[in-house]
């Protein structure tokens, strides 16, 4: 399920066209179509750099947590898994934060260029942009509960941690 998400994320930023640099700069850009795609760009590069750094430390933690629980060293490997599961939580709110200041910074760009560009085109790039950080940060929350979930399935009478609401 996880790889079709990021499949589906991959093909909707290729079909944007918006395969480039990770670094926004669109504040020298009055392009608005220029000043939305770096800003896309960021937030997309971003996310997959959470989703990425969450995946390491599920990698990392697994075999460890198994290595202990197989010598019977419980509690060792419940402290460990608490660690790995605050960091990914951890790594999962960084994620979030830096979504939305990308956002936040981007519909303040493109606002900037009122005046020199029709409104309508304005609205519609806000919008779209406002819609990828959402689904960007849905993606984020998806991948935090399947790294969280898969660590806590190593001990099996822990049940899965129950979805967040969406906002």
């Amino acid at each position: 399920m996880r790889k079709l998400q990021v499949l589906l994320l991959g093909v909707a930023v290729l079909s944007m066209g918006l395969v480039g640099p990770n670094q926004a700069r669109a504040a020298h850009c009055d392009d608005p179509f220029g000043v939305y795609a770096e800003y896309a760009r960021a937030i997309v590069a971003v996310t997959f750099r959470g989703t990425d750094a969450m995946d390491d430390v599920v990698d990392e933690a697994t075999p460890r947590i198994r290595r202990l629980l197989n010598a019977g060293m419980y509690e060792r490997a419940r402290g460990l898994a608490g660690e790995a599961i605050d960091k990914i939580e951890s790594l999962g709110d960084k994620t979030h934060g830096k979504i939305r200041e990308l956002a936040t910074e981007g519909v303040r760009a493109l606002k900037a260029l009122e005046g020199d560009v029709p409104s309508d085109v304005l609205r519609r790039l806000i919008s779209k942009l406002l819609k990828l950080a959402k689904r960007a940060a849905n993606f984020v929350s998806d991948a935090e509960e399947d790294s969280v979930n898969s660590i806590k399935r190593l001990f099996p009478q822990v049940s899965e941690v129950p979805r967040r609401s969406r906002s």
